[in-house]
């Protein structure tokens, strides 16, 4: 399995608050919806080092492969979709392909 780990940064003159409710809202159901799609996750953040390359969100979609998930982000009607979304609330983005290799586990 492949994450696809994206970096957000909200559009100018956008409040934080407006910038995650869209994000977590109105955009994830449109990510919900790509063919394949094993897992999705939203991680806010707290606070950036160094500040001043603060983004505001890090998300992480999960599929079967690095392929599978081009192929998924570039099937429409979910590319349209996705391309019409982003300008209402990404100001900048940069995202990357990892692959997971958990040394201790998180606890509940």
């Amino acid at each position: 399995m492949i994450k696809r780990i994206s970096l957000l940064r909200r559009k100018a003159g956008m409040s934080r608050e407006d910038f995650l409710a869209h994000w977590m809202g109105p955009h994830a159901e449109i990510v919900r919806q790509l063919p394949g799609l094993r897992g999705l996750r939203f991680n806010v953040v707290d606070r950036w080092s160094p500040d001043e390359a603060g983004w505001d969100g890090v998300g992480e979609v999960w599929f079967d492969s690095a392929e599978a998930a081009l192929a998924a982000f570039a099937t429409e009607p979910y590319l349209a979709m996705l391309q019409a979304d982003r300008p209402k609330f990404v100001g900048e983005a940069q995202w990357c392909f990892v692959e997971e290799r958990t040394v201790v586990p998180p606890t509940r």
